[in-house]
């Protein structure tokens, strides 16, 4: 009996010993193991490249307050995990440290903190540290949270952000409030400070376009904090400037010359890549004033596989306007729907430009079709609903409009946007062997990518939603041949539901197995192994 002790204290020392020994090699080897789905918890290819590449230090260093109330003690715990993963692959590039503001205080701060003011409305305030004043200059500001001490509610001030430094740039997370795009932001920021070059994107104006600084306003800042956004005037130029890497066309009103056709058609033909966002009508968004629109694109287009419609597309799938209606002495705003402002639940296709996407707005848009030539792949990424229909000209887009009389003929879905990519063929290519003094490119150098959207109103601040937002940036990263960022962005945004067609009983049992199923099997453990000792006490006893 004596020797069977001894063995298991052996035994059980040794076990204690290796898990010890297992975790002081664990904090040199830092690894995790990702069963989810699809790797969210796993360093993506892209962020992998960029620490690849990486040729100069990084230092990051992330500002946690210590003790965090639940869900943002989880989240620190996530950055820290991240970071070490970030540090791994960067081979030694990448550094960081964790750092809690308060333990940074001076005595002199901690007896700043006790003196309190009163301003003239009687409101009690205090000068900040200088830890406090060091880290706003950083960018880093504090957010108040509530915490529970001695049995009280208490609003406690505290810091969650990320400061990420390279030579004499910096970058900033101020809160890291929710983590399930953080890695996206970190490789965003990482990739902004070692890159060399910063990649131009122009957008057409000179045809009477939303402008940058008026409707396109929010555009501008989400791209810009990427991309350098510039302006391009083609005026009587045949070609774009060379330093554009992508080009976008937004609702141009005007038609464009035979010298602005050329220019983006070779643009295209150089390999480059461009996105069309075309308009039928113009429609004032306040007054819904209409007027037609004259682009002139529709041939151009045709050649590389693309054909608008003219028709608007309604559907009854749609967003909303907010109407006001007089009852009795008050006006009331009513939320009422509006078919011209399709609404798609989730965008086509596992293109990266729309995938994971969904809850798109598409004001005044027109359908737009493929019809690619050989050696051309083309992918439909947005589709109306099955209760959509299309509305001929002359158009009545009167939001008062009584659609309890009408009877529309529903003949959804319909394409809404596309896009296409390949070796495309030049819509001047009859002119590439005429002797001119700029020769024309009869194809393409390489596979230019071409998006093609019925309507530009998405992209104005009156409707950028999240899910705009979202598309946007898709958009851009996929014509700049950025991929791989675009992939990172929509992980882990799939829902994972049961199959829609499981039948009830089953479905039941799955719902009921999770409630109650691991209780029921701790409990039975238990109580199998309550029986065996019960039994090996009884021998004993015989």
């Amino acid at each position: 009996m004596r020797k069977n002790t001894l063995n298991a204290t052996v035994l059980l020392l040794g076990i204690v010993g290796s898990l010890v020994l297992l975790n002081i090699l664990g904090l040199r080897a830092f690894k995790r193991l990702d069963f989810t789905r699809d790797h969210t918890y796993t360093l993506s290819e892209a962020s992998r490249t960029t620490m690849e590449e990486l040729k100069d230090p990084v230092t990051v260093t992330a500002y946690f307050t210590d003790k965090l109330p639940p869900p943002y003690s989880s989240n620190a715990r996530y950055v820290r995990d991240l970071l070490e993963e970030y540090r791994a692959a960067s081979r030694g590039k990448l550094s960081f440290e964790f750092l809690d503001p308060m333990t940074q205080e001076t005595d002199a701060d901690k007896e700043a903190k006790r003196e309190t003011k009163r301003d003239i409305f009687g409101r009690t305030f205090r000068e900040p540290t200088s830890v406090e004043r060091e880290l706003a200059q950083e960018g880093i500001q504090p957010v108040e949270v509530r915490v529970v001490e001695d049995d009280q509610v208490q609003t406690k001030r505290a810091y969650m952000g990320i400061v990420i430094k390279h030579q004499e740039k910096k970058e900033v997370i101020p809160v890291v409030a929710d983590t399930q795009t953080l890695e996206y932001d970190l490789t965003l920021l990482l990739r902004k400070l070692t890159r060399t070059k910063t990649p131009v994107l122009g957008v057409l104006q000179g045809h009477d376009e939303p402008g940058l600084q008026d409707k396109l306003g929010r555009l501008k800042m989400l791209l810009g904090q990427l991309y350098e956004v510039r302006p391009v005037n083609l005026g009587e130029n045949k070609r774009v400037e060379e330093s554009v890497d992508a080009l976008l066309v937004i609702g141009p009103k005007t038609a464009l010359e035979p010298n602005e056709l050329e220019a983006i058609d070779q643009f295209l033909m150089e390999g480059k890549s461009a996105a069309f966002f075309l308009d039928a009508l113009r429609v004032d968004p306040r007054t819904f004033e209409q007027s037609e629109a004259e682009h002139g694109l529709a041939p151009l287009l045709a050649t590389y596989g693309v054909k608008l419609g003219d028709q608007l597309v309604a559907d009854a799938r749609s967003g909303q306007l907010s109407m006001q209606e007089r009852r009795g002495f008050m006006v009331i705003d009513m939320p009422v729907p509006y078919p011209f402002i399709p609404l798609l639940a989730q965008l086509e296709g596992d293109s990266p430009v729309s995938k994971g996407i969904g809850g798109v707005l598409l004001p005044f848009t027109t359908s737009v079709s493929l019809q690619t030539p050989e050696g051309v792949q083309g992918t439909v990424l947005a589709k109306s609903s099955k209760t959509s229909w299309l509305e001929s000209k002359p158009f009545n887009i009167d939001p008062r409009r009584d659609w309890r009389n009408e009877s529309p003929s529903v003949g959804g879905p319909y394409p809404l946007i596309v896009q296409v990519s390949g070796k495309l063929k030049s819509h001047f290519a009859a002119q590439a062997n005429v002797s001119s003094a700029t020769p024309l490119l009869a194809e393409s150098k390489g596979e230019p990518r071409v998006i093609v959207a019925g309507g530009s109103a998405a992209l104005w601040d009156d409707f950028m939603s999240s899910a705009n937002q979202a598309f946007l940036l898709n958009v851009a990263d996929w014509l700049l041949l950025d991929s791989a960022l675009l992939d990172m962005r929509t992980r882990g945004l799939a829902e994972a539901p049961l199959d829609k067609d499981i039948s009830d009983a089953t479905r039941n049992t799955v719902k009921y197995g999770n409630v109650l199923g691991i209780p029921f099997l701790f409990t039975a453990f238990g109580l199998v192994r309550w029986r065996m000792r019960e039994a090996r006490r009884s021998r004993v006893t015989v």
